[in-house]
């Protein structure tokens, strides 16, 4: 045997043993690459549970309420970029296990049974509790290979895919009977987010499966250690006679109604008819943290405070209270709020007589009026011109003070004519501090005022605005019938609308052209008493039943009429509809056709990701990475050369909706470079609508849909640095877990649980490696 021969004969045998220790080891190395398909996973939604020290290290709702059911206010949205449905804790918070979850048809509100918290009704579900870890699962229902800590996954049973085709399924933290699982000494609520961002902030969430996904999230945010609840009564009465709307600024409420940089809320009052708000929240300190809030003044607008607010604290018991309030001339409150106690604080109003014979306002909005003023027998005419108001609850004149004689004076009002945008109602009519009937002909208001000699009468007609807009829905089906649902949100012109439950729901079942039935069951519309405002849009959304092995439903179109602003939103089931005096009143007609898996001639979606970039390697030095990752199990990626200006991914098809993420996990950008990236999204040759990079997106079968990425890079101007010592962290202490010990956090991504099994990978191959040279060294001295 020739030296050669031996030595090929070692060299196999080395190749052979690689190959056992590759195979033996196999399933030690995480596979990047793409994942296997599920045909079709079983619905199925994870719980995730986590504790938090502060309040403040939660993100607060895009639409915070006035009266969310945290008692105390959340923090800073900082981390909304993260999809909410992200079960991993991040510090520093921790993953809590043996949190109980529960599922149910409907909801209720809070009461002092239920620790102040929303429950569900008719529960399907109350023994989803969290466990130490499990495996995480992308929107396809597929393992992603990373772990959940503080988790559990549960299939959908048949109960709850009755209530999700019926758009009626809900999530609650805790039972209905113990919401807080029996530990609210230890936890306390903090936000419960399902799928989406919910807007509301109670311990509720409707559960949507979204079209082409099998799996999705609900996270659980508690707080350890909690503060004792106790409540603070805001109420409004007026003395005399009058209607208004007074807005009360301060942190007491958690929404901004108006859009001033200051939280507040709204109470309307009337005579004879107070008007009140009533807020749950934590046991605070009056020197250090106090609940303020303060009753803010419309200048003209009348009204004034009749001395300072009358604020008095009360035990559970109804005796005197523990709680310290401070109150101030200017109508400032500060409260130190002791737990299990009430304080009810009453604001009074007086409205000061005017400078008029006869004024008016508006409330709800601005508007014309006109009216003529009946004199008495004998006296002078007096004559009168439409007035238009200029701010909501701020008096104008229509006819000024002026010598009067004794007798009755009537003042007819004119109707305003509907325009579309809502009605006019004259709610109010004050003559003199006492309230006067209004009497309805039809055509006009009669107001009438009896004037004694001597008297200097003054009068004053309050008018409120309802709005009539609406949406109504109407379904139409082709091929199979299903249980639809719809939402209407409410946003401003160029924006998008906030993710999370929608302002007005309604739910459809049918083959033919029928209306959408309201989520509350009631007739009509969808969503009614909508602001028909040119600043306003609405997005109109479909929420499409889950496919399934027999087939899934296709959009084939909408139509809103002469409301409807362009064509469906891309990657979205919805449209936009903007109200007009014209068309305050839209019906959106919704076509869906039902495709049975394996039917001939459908035609598949596509879609095309476009990369646009530098080629300036001063800019650039570095390779861009670009991954796409969809629902149903496709995932693609590309690197992009320092010296390319840009590139792409293979053009992939789709069979049935599913939902993509385009992501850019590195830019390749010099430690010099400053770079802004945008996106956009076009369906079949449309218009091209920036999208925000990182956001899912639907692409649908028949459609050619197209994202495109670019990256705008620009070299930072150079900045003298100071060199400064780090800030010191402060230190936390660990989070009692329930029912067990404290665990660390759980990781975000890999987890590293290959390292082990490669180390040892590579000592084998080292030592098998080291073995045959050895032998070769060895047999080759023996026969030289």
């Amino acid at each position: 045997m020739t030296r050669d021969v031996r030595e090929r004969r070692l060299l196999r045998l080395w190749a052979l043993w690689c190959g056992l220790l590759l195979v033996a080891a196999g399933g030690g190395v995480p596979a990047y690459g793409a994942q296997p398909r599920a045909a079709q996973n079983p619905l199925s939604v994870t719980y995730v549970a986590r504790a938090c020290h502060e309040y403040g290290d939660i993100a607060a709702d895009e639409a915070p309420a006035a009266t969310q059911e945290s008692l105390r206010a959340l923090g800073p949205d900082a981390d909304r970029s993260r999809p909410a449905a992200v079960g991993t804790a991040s510090p520093p918070c921790e993953p809590l296990t043996g949190w109980t979850f529960s599922t149910g048809t409907g909801i209720t509100g809070p009461t002092a049974g239920t620790r102040n918290l929303s429950t569900v009704i008719g529960p399907v579900r109350q023994d989803i509790t969290t466990r130490a870890a499990t495996p995480e699962l992308d929107a396809a229902g597929n393992p992603t290979g990373r772990t959940l800590r503080g988790a559990v996954t549960v299939r959908l049973d048949a109960a709850e895919i009755a209530a999700l085709d019926a758009n009626s399924l809900w999530a609650q933290g805790g039972t209905p009977v113990q919401p807080l699982n029996d530990e609210r000494g230890a936890y306390g609520f903090g936000a419960l987010r399902c799928a989406r961002d919910g807007l509301g902030g109670d311990n509720v969430e409707h559960l949507t499966i979204p079209a082409g996904t099998r799996h999705v999230l609900c996270r659980y945010d508690a707080v350890a250690s909690p503060p004792g609840a106790g409540t603070i009564k805001v109420v409004k009465h007026i003395d005399g006679a009058g209607r208004g709307d007074f807005r009360v600024d301060g942190n007491l409420s958690y929404a901004d109604t108006d859009d001033d940089g200051t939280n507040d809320f709204v109470l309307s009052a009337s005579t004879g008819k107070d008007a009140a708000r009533t807020f749950v929240r934590g046991a605070s300190d009056i020197g250090s943290a106090p609940w303020t809030f303060h009753e803010a003044r419309t200048p003209g607008s009348g009204w004034e405070r009749v001395g300072a607010p009358d604020c008095v604290a009360r035990a559970a018991d109804g005796g005197r209270g523990r709680s310290v309030v401070r109150t101030d001339a200017a109508g400032g409150v500060r409260v130190g709020l002791v737990a299990g106690e009430t304080v009810t604080c009453v604001y009074t109003g007086r409205r000061a007589g005017g400078e008029g014979l006869v004024r008016t306002e508006s409330l709800g909005g601005t508007g014309t009026f006109a009216l003529d003023l009946e004199v008495p027998p004998g006296a002078p005419p007096i004559r009168t011109r439409p007035v238009t108001t200029t701010r909501p609850g701020v008096p104008e004149t229509v006819v000024s003070s002026r010598a009067v004689v004794s007798g009755t004076y009537t003042a007819v009002e004119r109707k305003p004519v509907p325009d579309g945008r809502g009605t006019w109602g004259l709610t109010s009519a004050v003559c003199d501090g006492e309230e006067m009937p209004v009497t309805d002909t039809g055509h006009t208001w009669r107001v009438a005022h009896e004037v004694a000699a001597g008297e200097d009468p003054h009068c004053l007609l309050t008018h409120t605005f309802t709005p009539a807009g609406a949406i109504a829905v109407e379904k139409v089906t082709r091929g199979g019938t299903g249980a639809f649902g719809y939402g209407v949100t409410p946003h401003p012109v160029g924006t998008r609308p906030a993710e999370g439950a929608p302002l007005h729901g309604g739910t459809a079942t049918a083959a033919k052209a029928a209306p959408v039935v309201r989520a509350d069951g009631r007739p009509g519309p969808v969503a009614s008493g909508l602001k028909v405002d040119g600043g306003l849009r609405y997005t109109v959304r479909e929420f499409l039943p889950p496919a399934t092995d027999a087939g899934h439903w296709v959009l084939e179109g909408v139509d809103c009429g002469a409301a409807q602003v362009g064509p469906p939103r891309p990657g979205a089931f919805g449209v936009e509809v903007r109200l007009t005096p014209e068309h305050p009143r839209p019906t959106c007609r919704f076509s869906n056709r039902y495709v049975a898996a394996g039917t001939p001639g459908v035609t598949k979606g596509t879609l095309d990701v476009i990369r646009t970039t530098t080629d300036d390697e001063k800019l650039r030095p570095e390779a861009t990475r670009l991954e796409l990752s969809c629902a149903d199990g496709v995932r693609d990626s590309a690197d992009i050369a320092p010296s390319a200006p840009g590139g792409s991914l293979p053009e992939h098809t789709f069979d049935t909706a599913t939902t993509c993420t385009v992501t850019e996990p590195r830019t390749g950008a010099a430690a010099n470079a400053r770079v802004v990236t945008s996106a956009s999204l076009m369906v079949d040759d449309g218009e091209q609508r920036p999208v925000r990079p990182g956001d899912p997106f639907e692409v649908r079968p028949g459609e050619r849909t197209v994202f495109r990425l670019a990256d705008a890079f620009t070299a930072a101007s150079p900045l003298p640095s100071l060199a400064l010592p780090p800030s010191p962290r402060p230190t936390r202490s660990p989070l009692p877990l329930a029912g067990s010990s404290p665990v660390e956090l759980s990781h975000t991504g890999d987890d590293g649980s290959w390292l082990a099994p490669t180390a040892g990978l590579a000592f084998a191959l080292l030592l098998g490696g080291g073995v045959l040279l050895r032998m070769a060294w060895v047999r080759r001295r023996r026969y030289e």
